[in-house]
């Protein structure tokens, strides 16, 4: 018992994972706007290619959400708040532009999958509803070419349907992962961390909406460096 108990104690929490999905992003997002890949090519592949750990983490913590919160309509509204309010800040950072239609913010992404989630679930076992939801969802990101887009959906259904049963959607998520381009097959030293989690623990408490605010509130400071001090 003893020994079990010590090995659950060293399994990561909600916090510990969200805190390294946000410092992963955060390393990802000071390469893209404030190093400049060709004065320091080694320096930005790195950074970038930490940030790609980030991603999937999101998708698994939104899977999470969705398995235990108490309220998927609340959840829902609380995504698209979020992803319009980071919508000014992403086109900041990512074009220096208040309004860059050629792409929009994760949090789009991550709405998308929630409500593709929501339809599958209240679908049951009506199969054609499933495959028609995820192709819906698809297709939106797509052409509204948010970040990760096709990508990003086909991670949290992954996620969402081997949710009991993490090793077998591990696998089917790393042979998604390595089949991208080289750096973000990066996004695959995510699936320790998840393979690790214990979800009954959670000794770093974060603020309710930190994790969501974090988002467009980083962004929104990388730009306002770069806007007054340029780039290293």
């Amino acid at each position: 018992m003893e020994k079990t108990e010590m090995a659950k104690d060293f399994r990561f929490g909600r916090g510990f994972l969200k805190i390294t999905a946000m410092l992963s992003m955060l390393c990802d997002h000071i390469a893209f706007v404030l190093v400049p890949a060709a004065k320091y090519p080694e320096l930005y592949y790195i950074m970038r290619a930490a940030g790609r750990i980030a991603f999937p983490l999101f998708c698994f913590m939104l899977v999470e959400g969705f398995t235990y919160t108490h309220n998927r309509e609340k959840y829902i509204i609380r995504l698209a708040v979020f992803a319009i309010i980071s919508e000014i800040p992403f086109d900041l950072a990512c074009s220096n532009t208040l309004s860059g239609w050629g792409s929009q913010n994760v949090m789009w992404t991550l709405l998308a999958g929630f409500i593709v989630m929501y339809i599958m679930d209240k679908a049951e076992s009506r199969y054609q509803v499933k495959i028609l939801a995820i192709l819906s969802g698809s297709l939106v990101v797509y052409f509204l070419n948010t970040d990760y887009s096709i990508f990003g959906i086909f991670i949290i259904i992954l996620l969402y349907i081997s949710r009991y049963n993490k090793k077998i959607g591990m696998a089917a998520i790393a042979i998604l992962i390595l089949s991208q381009n080289s750096i973000e097959m990066f996004a695959i030293l995510s699936i320790p961390f998840i393979l690790n989690y214990n979800p009954g623990k959670n000794n770093i408490y974060l603020p309710k909406y930190f994790f969501y605010a974090f988002y467009p509130v980083h962004l929104f400071i990388l730009y306002i460096i770069y806007y007054f001090f340029g780039s290293f």
